[in-house]
Order: C-alpha cells, then structure tokens, then sequence
C-alpha cells in the first residue's frame, strides 16, 4: 500500500512538473508581456486564450506592483540604450498585439486606475475599423482603436505605441518587398501621423514570421528593437545581435501561478 501511495505521489509531482515549470531556476533580465484583447471572449471564439478579463488583468498588474516591478514604455528602453537615462529598478513592458479598441476601454482604464504604463503595437490600415482582416467568424468584428483614443492615451503618458506592420500579414509568406514595405511604411505612416519616432517592431503572428531575411528588413527600416512571439525573459542591456527580443504570452486561461512562474523562470508550461 505504501509503494502504491508512494507511486501516485511521485506520478502527481511528475505531472505537476509537467504542467507548471516550478523546477526552472530564476532567470534575470527584462520581462516583456504580451497580451492582445482585454475582456471576455464572444461566444463561439476560436481564440479564447487570446483574451484576458479585467479581473484577471487587474490582478497580474497588482502582482507587478506589489512585487515591485516598474512597467515602463517603449520610449523609456529607447531612451536607455542611447544611454540618456537609466530604467528603473526591475523594469517590465506590458505590450498589447493588434490595436483592439478593448485595449482603451479596458486596458488603458486600469493601467490608468493602478498607475501602471503599456504599450500597443498598431496595425495602421485597421485603425478605425473593425477586425475583418483577422478571422472575422470566430471574433465577431471586434473594433480597432481610433485615432482620438490613441492620442488619448499617448497624451496621459500610460501608454505608447509600436509597429506591427500595415495589414497584418504573415511577413515570411508574402514576396521579401512586400514585406519591408508593410514595416517600412507602417514606421514612417505613424510617425508622421503622431508626430514621434517609433523605435519599437512586432511581427505578427507565429515564430516563423521573423525569418532572417524579414528581419534585416525590419532593422533597415529603421526599427531599434524588434519584438517576437518567442516565450521567454529578454536579456537586458539588448542588442539587436541577439535576436529578437522575447516575450511571454499572458494566456487567457493561465493562472496566478502560471504568471508568476513566467515573471520569475520566462515560462509556466512546456
């Protein structure tokens, strides 16, 4: 009975082990979440993990703060790596993929509550509009921010803005030109548009967007860091050398512990 006992002890930890990687050491460095809709999913969505409620995210920007976290914006890493000022103390950007409206009605509203900052890569042709260019069925033409709200929320100083390319397209599947002009235009169309350079680059979708020759053409276009899907905690002080900066994916369905796990170890699951 003993062995048995001691049998089912040892498959639970394995499993347990298996789903929360409590057993990874600590990893150093600057934590960039990445988040895309905030608020509850439509019936019938097939991107549930894509959306985080209020609550749900209120509670991981009180776990920030209270573990004394300093979330900072696009402009402040810009700023440090040209070496005009430092980050403070345990620095984390909370980035936001696509530009849904949900990002000002909720997001940008309890960042603000809570006095915590973020960031929103934009995709320029959908602003204004709805989500037709990205699986319309399953989301329902969600609204997209409009130019009044992201001047808004820029003006408030708890959110700045980053690149995401102009139509959302899958960048390693469409002609090598195409693709730098879907970065190259979406930083100079925003930049005129909001009057401020924009340092910051997201590639949309999995992380096979980012191949090699895509990315030369993202650091040609003038971006400075170039973020991706790929999960992890990224270095900092950051060179483009490197890589491209990591991020980890805050999961609709992630519990408290599978945040704290990718705050302190880059990674919850397998």
């Amino acid at each position: 009975m003993t062995g048995l006992l001691a049998g089912a002890a040892a498959l639970a930890v394995a499993g347990l082990s298996a789903r929360w990687n409590w057993w990874r050491g600590k990893v150093s460095g600057l934590p960039v979440l990445m988040y895309h809709k905030i608020g509850v999913p439509p019936k019938g969505s097939k991107l549930g993990n894509l959306w985080v409620s209020p609550e749900v995210f209120a509670k991981q920007v009180d776990y920030l703060l209270r573990h004394g976290y300093a979330p900072v914006l696009f402009r402040d890493i810009a700023a440090a790596a040209r070496g005009e000022r430092e980050l403070p103390p345990n620095p984390v950007l909370i980035t936001f993929d696509d530009g849904y409206r949900n990002n000002y009605t909720e997001a940008y509203r309890i960042l603000k509550e809570k006095g915590a900052k973020g960031n929103i890569f934009l995709v320029y042709n959908t602003l204004g509009k709805n989500n037709e260019w990205h699986n319309p069925d399953s989301e329902h033409w969600l609204p997209m921010l409009t130019w009044e709200e992201i001047n808004e929320m820029l003006a408030s100083g708890v959110m700045d803005m980053g690149a995401h390319t102009m139509n959302h397209k899958n960048l390693a599947k469409i002609p090598l030109e195409e693709a730098a002009w879907e970065m190259r235009e979406c930083k100079k169309r925003l930049e005129e548009k909001l009057g401020h350079e924009i340092p910051c680059f997201a590639y949309p979708y999995g992380s096979g967007a980012f191949v090699p020759e895509v990315r030369q053409k993202a650091l040609e276009a003038g971006f400075k860091f170039d973020f991706s899907v790929k999960q992890g905690i990224a270095p900092w002080p950051w060179k483009p050398e490197m890589g491209t900066i990591r991020r980890i994916f805050v999961r609709g369905d992630d519990f408290m512990l599978d945040f704290h796990l990718n705050m302190t170890r880059g990674r919850a699951r397998f």
